[in-house]
């Protein structure tokens, strides 16, 4: 088939020129996974109207647009649409059913349709139990169901490392550290080169406090990486590790890898940079630290965060910017008094032996607080 740039030019110039043109089934196919991907909804809509001309019959044009319709999370349609499908055992619908009914807290109806499945002896049961466990363990108010359902599908595929992973990610969920620690070194065992699985035991010893063995599982597992994997594993781990770094105060280490991740996208510099500035702060390069706050601090979606203007502020404080940490602090007290006084009285606490040079500076910050309280100094 066209590759997916070629296969792009032909349609935008269609659209462009406003002609008719001919797209196979596959082809519209593709087209949507790469508007989807793009988030590209004006595209996306051209493309399924596209689809829903040429091909309104066809089976796999439908199960990609159930797919479409499950991505920007309307499963109520989606659902409806598999009914139209109409291929009894057609593995992709009854997957994609069991997900619907369970983001639409209908797991009573996910549960009927995997017992059908097991009745039929399917050949896909054990993926049907997997997908069942895996959207359920994402859904907070059904962790507790998902480890008894998981744990049932091991009694019939007791060698199935899917389920494993999926069990020890529910102990995980569940606060369960030590045990899926246990069930985590019994898969790595199994299946030794699992980037999957050392990134989820170095999440598991983060969660200990062990950051020097949490590392050394995260290292691994990014050795472990290939083209086939996700490519957001690569992120995620690098991200946890440098937490793991930060909270181990190895933060030149730390810093190295949060400049690697910047790069990554927009969405990841405001997940990144945040704890960047942290990094700094550790270092008491405060200079630096106020310089990526600033630049953060008014970004849409850190708007409401309270750590974010509480490092800024505190910034200020550590270098002589006194009248912009008091309005600062002034703002922040209108928006979240007390979060904000409390996150700065957290920041003094952690730091109990300032150099002589900032020895004034020790309860500036709750100083300053109670001054604007009790004499409005913020209009002063």
């Amino acid at each position: 088939m066209e590759n997916i740039a070629f296969l792009l030019e032909r349609f935008l110039e269609s659209q462009k020129n406003n002609t008719a043109a001919y797209f196979d089934v596959d082809e519209i196919i593709s087209l949507i996974d790469y508007f989807l991907d793009k988030d590209d909804m004006s595209n996306l809509k051209t493309v399924v109207e596209l689809g829903h001309d040429l091909h309104p019959d066809d089976v796999s044009f439908r199960i990609s647009l159930c797919r479409t319709l499950m991505a920007i999370e309307d499963f109520g349609s989606a659902l409806k649409l598999m009914d139209y499908i109409g291929d009894a055992q057609n593995e992709s619908v009854d997957l994609m059913r069991i997900e619907c009914y369970c983001e639409l807290g209908r797991c009573d109806e996910a549960l009927d349709l995997i017992d059908e499945l097991t009745a039929e002896n399917s050949p896909y049961l054990e993926e049907a139990l997997v997908q069942a466990v895996c959207v359920m363990n994402d859904m907070e108010n059904l962790r507790r169901e998902a480890g008894d359902l998981v744990k049932h599908a091991l009694t019939m595929f007791p060698d199935s490392l899917s389920l494993k992973s999926e069990l020890c990610f529910n102990l995980e969920l569940q606060g369960k550290t030590k045990e899926a620690l246990t069930l985590c070194r019994e898969l790595i065992n199994e299946d030794p080169y699992s980037a999957e699985t050392w990134y989820m035991q170095g999440r598991l010893y983060s969660l200990c406090a062990d950051f020097e063995r949490s590392v050394d599982s995260l290292d691994f597992a990014l050795t472990c990486i290939d083209e086939n994997e996700d490519p957001e594993l690569e992120y995620e781990i690098k991200l946890m590790k440098a937490y793991c770094l930060y909270k181990n105060e190895s933060y030149d280490k730390a810093i190295s890898v949060y400049e690697e991740l910047t790069g990554y996208d927009d969405f990841a510099e405001e997940e990144v940079e945040p704890f960047l500035a942290e990094c700094y702060m550790g270092l008491e390069e405060y200079e630096e630290a106020y310089r990526i706050l600033k630049r953060i601090a008014d970004l849409k979606d850190l708007e409401d965060d309270v750590s974010v203007h509480g490092n800024l502020i505190y910034c200020c404080i550590e270098t002589e910017r006194r009248k912009e940490a008091i309005d600062l602090l002034g703002e922040m007290l209108k928006r979240f008094p007390g979060s904000i006084l409390e996150y700065l009285s957290a920041l003094n606490m952690t730091k109990d032996e300032l150099a002589d040079s900032h020895a004034g500076k020790r309860h500036i910050i709750s100083d300053l607080a109670r001054t604007y309280l009790g004499s409005n100094l913020h209009n002063n």
